[in-house]
């Protein structure tokens, strides 16, 4: 006897949808702040004054927390008990975002702004669009901060704001989300959701690219 993916998947489309719907109604109209956080994020990460870039990268961790911590462990876990730890994971990432954006070195961003931002705002108005697409019902729209894959993809993105060693240890985590989300994707037979790791690891790719080199850092 052999089994494949989706053998193992133990919920259906529709459960996993729900989750999205769920989630949303649950935390209206707090969606609404989400949304709008999102839009401004690339205003204060690409801010001049150290303080608007270091309040940017704290709410950038808090997405990672908040999609982590109330997706993954406290919608998604119930039904499928990896993505808890995978929650717990998001969780750390993002208290250790912004333990850098407190404690790191701060700079003015990457030099190539104009495509940061298009990646940004291609990631957050177009991602969350995809679980809709596949489930037929716009409630379930996948919003940055709420859902984990759009977080994870433009959250992977921020990482081209930040210009410290400990960056490296934030790589893990996406790398990890890929896997365990294409896998996921591929055993709900979700295709259109397999955008949404390969847009994570185009942004982790395109971050790394954007990202000030040492040398020319100031100070």
């Amino acid at each position: 006897m052999s089994y494949s993916l989706q053998d193992l998947v133990m919920f259906g489309p529709e459960v996993f949808f729900r989750l999205f719907v769920r989630i949303n109604q649950d935390v209206w109209p707090w969606t609404l702040l989400a949304v709008l956080i999102g839009l401004l994020l690339p205003l204060l990460l690409l801010n001049n004054r150290s303080r608007f870039r270091r309040m940017g990268l704290t709410l950038v961790g808090l997405a990672w927390v908040t999609s982590g911590y109330g997706f993954l462990v406290g919608y998604f876990g119930p039904i499928n008990w990896p993505a808890e730890g995978l929650g717990w994971a998001f969780v750390a990432l993002g208290i250790l975002f912004a333990l850098m954006a407190v404690f790191g070195r701060s700079h003015p961003g990457p030099s190539r702004r104009g495509l940061f931002v298009v990646g940004w705002f291609l990631a957050i108005l177009c991602l969350p669009w995809l679980t809709v697409a596949e489930s037929g019902n716009w409630q379930a729209l996948g919003v940055f901060g709420l859902a984990p894959g759009t977080t994870a993809a433009a959250g992977s993105l921020a990482l081209a704001c930040i210009n410290n060693p400990w960056r490296w240890a934030c790589l893990p985590v996406p790398i990890i989300w890929i896997v365990f989300s294409a896998a996921t994707f591929w055993g709900l037979r979700a295709e259109w959701l397999l955008v949404l790791p390969a847009a994570t690891l185009m942004s982790v790719g395109f971050a790394l690219w954007l990202s000030p080199r040492q040398g020319r850092s100031p100070g």
